[in-house]
């Protein structure tokens, strides 16, 4: 009993240390965010970011070892939230099923930090070396994309075809992105993003399903 007892203050302990972890990281990327679109990414130094987060640099740089991190740390949570619905998804749904889902999701986390998000936007906007670091991450994405499209394929992510399917689905979002900048209403937005999403998946998830059927073919007894 008492052991139990232990090992139940021990998860108490950990669980509360999780939560400060979580809220400090938080506090340094909203505290970052703001100076940055303020004062500059560039002229910004992890001692200004240290100072209005009330902790020292070198916690700055335990969460962020490079100060890009700080700046794509949104997007690197969103993007592990995709990895696990493509990885995890349940059998029958392919890779755009799940994506799909995952942008339904993603939405309502999107609608709740919209502030820091537009913030984010407009800091990368701001300064080339982050647009370049931008790139590097869609690649991360694209590749994760290929990965799934290919077991839906029953090929390998760095053939021809999955990789071409991925490329496709990363151009969705820039449709989504359009069509949200030619839209004053939030709500219109949002109906018209899913309205395009819909068309556009259909469109790459037609490629992949042409694509598996001639798989099919070509692997078809003579």
């Amino acid at each position: 009993m008492m052991l139990q007892m232990d090992g139940q203050a021990i998860a108490h302990s950990m669980g509360l240390r999780e939560r400060k972890k979580q809220k400090t990281r938080a506090t340094i990327v909203d505290v970052a965010l703001r100076l940055f679109a303020r004062n500059g990414y560039q002229q910004t130094t992890i001692a200004q970011i240290a100072e209005a987060a009330d902790v020292s640099p070198r916690t700055v740089s335990t969460y962020f070892p490079a100060k890009e991190e700080i700046v794509f740390d949104i997007s690197v949570e969103s993007r592990l939230r995709l990895a696990e619905a493509i990885r995890s998804r349940p059998e029958g749904q392919d890779t755009m099923g799940a994506l799909r889902d995952w942008v339904l999701d993603e939405r309502k986390i999107w609608d709740e930090d919209e502030e820091r998000l537009l913030c984010q936007r407009s800091v990368i906007e701001g300064n080339e070396s982050l647009i370049a670091y931008e790139r590097a991450q869609l690649r991360e994405f694209e590749l994760l994309l290929a990965e799934g499209i290919a077991v839906d394929l029953g090929m390998e992510p760095g053939d021809l075809e999955p990789r071409m399917a991925a490329a496709a689905a990363v151009g969705v979002f820039d449709l989504l992105s359009d069509e949200k900048d030619s839209h004053k209403s939030a709500m219109a937005s949002k109906d018209e993003q899913l309205r395009v999403l819909d068309q556009a998946l259909t469109f790459v998830t037609g490629g992949v399903t042409a694509m598996r059927e001639a798989r099919s073919k070509q692997n078809a007894p003579a």
